[in-house]
């Protein structure tokens, strides 16, 4: 695919429901939108893809498939087929080829949702929101990230309204290992590093965090203190949410609870896997059949050990690690559920 090139707002006058958008609204999609040329035969997508890109054929032909390969239906720039998303179900129930070379609109499709919602509740204007930091893009990129674009948009509403921008310059340390957490952070500019202190040793350097980054939720979730510090490398700029608005806007749409009778017709089904975030020496003296351990301490880091194509009932003694982990999932495009009440007593 080309490198995208800026796009005319009057590309989306036929296109729906983008043409639902408020200009406002429109501009602000377009700006993480991208406009692409597709080689002829290349494959948009395949059958199983998360639908997470709003496709839409600009100019060209391209074909539907099922899963034997049968030619379903035809879209074509510029004619009524043209004007619709292509196959926007998550997962994809079909796949798509390029019949001939195709110019294919992109746009983000979690942002074109918190957009439509937006303009048909009409509770706050984006002019109003705005005001709530100094960068005029500072929402856009948050509406980026995806742990954001699962929150209800009346929920993000109120974040925007409430976050503060903050800056810290290099070395400058902006969560210290110990203290009592205060707020939840998301890195819009710079870069920072993750150390954990050691008794009578060095700091563990445990991970570098770029734009687009949050960190800080495990304290307020867990109520316990901080476990980590983070400290600027470069000049970085941030958002924070205090502690009371994180739990009430944030944490508690996405912990998705789930009763232990459910977890297990789940897990029996094979819909889903139990993941333990306890430490190896409680995961030892018992632990659910055939469940993951992999300790909220090291979760980011080996993060990418875990299967991201199947949901994972998150667990621990109380719920609290287990809340915690869920977030940082999340955030990661996981699918995740907390087992509600955490586990059960053994025997």
């Amino acid at each position: 695919m080309t490198t995208p090139t800026p796009i005319d707002p009057a590309l989306c006058k036929s296109l729906v429901p983008l043409n639902a958008l408020k200009p406002e609204s429109l501009t602000d999609l377009l700006k993480k939108a991208q406009l692409q040329t597709v080689p002829k035969g290349q494959t948009l997508f395949k059958i199983g893809d998360d639908a997470r890109s709003a496709l839409y054929v600009v100019k060209g032909e391209v074909h539907l498939h099922d899963a034997a390969g049968k030619a379903l239906a035809r879209v074509v720039g510029g004619e009524p087929s043209g004007m619709h998303r292509l196959a926007h179900q998550s997962p994809r129930r079909v796949s798509a080829r390029c019949v001939g070379e195709v110019q294919v609109l992109n746009v983000d499709a979690g942002l074109l949702d918190v957009m439509l919602t937006w303009d048909q509740t009409g509770a706050i204007e984006v002019s109003d929101l705005s005001s709530a930091g100094d960068n005029d893009d500072w929402m856009s990129k948050l509406l980026q990230i995806r742990t954001f674009q699962m929150v209800p948009p009346s929920n993000l509403q109120a974040m925007f309204m409430r976050m503060q921008s903050v800056s810290a310059a290099p070395g400058e340390t902006i969560v210290k290992q110990g203290a009592e957490g205060d707020y939840f952070y998301v890195i819009m500019s710079g870069r920072c590093l993750v150390t954990r202190e050691q008794a009578h040793a060095k700091p563990i350097r445990l991970a570098e965090l770029e734009p687009g980054a949050c960190f800080g939720e495990e304290a307020l979730i867990s109520e316990t203190q901080r476990n980590a510090t983070v400290t600027a490398v470069l000049p970085t700029q941030l958002m924070r949410l205090s502690k009371d608005d994180f739990r009430q806007l944030l944490n508690e749409p996405l912990a998705r609870k789930i009763s232990l009778e459910e977890a297990r017709r789940k897990v029996e089904s094979g819909d889903a896997r139990w993941l333990d975030v306890r430490l190896p020496s409680e995961f030892a003296t018992g632990s659910l059949p055939g469940a993951v351990n992999l300790p909220l301490y090291v979760l980011r880091i080996k993060l990418g050990a875990l299967e991201n194509n199947t949901q994972w009932v998150v667990c621990c003694d109380s719920g609290r690690r287990s809340s915690a982990a869920a977030f940082v999932l999340a955030q990661k495009g996981y699918s995740a559920f907390v087992l509600d009440g955490g586990l059960p007593p053994p025997g």
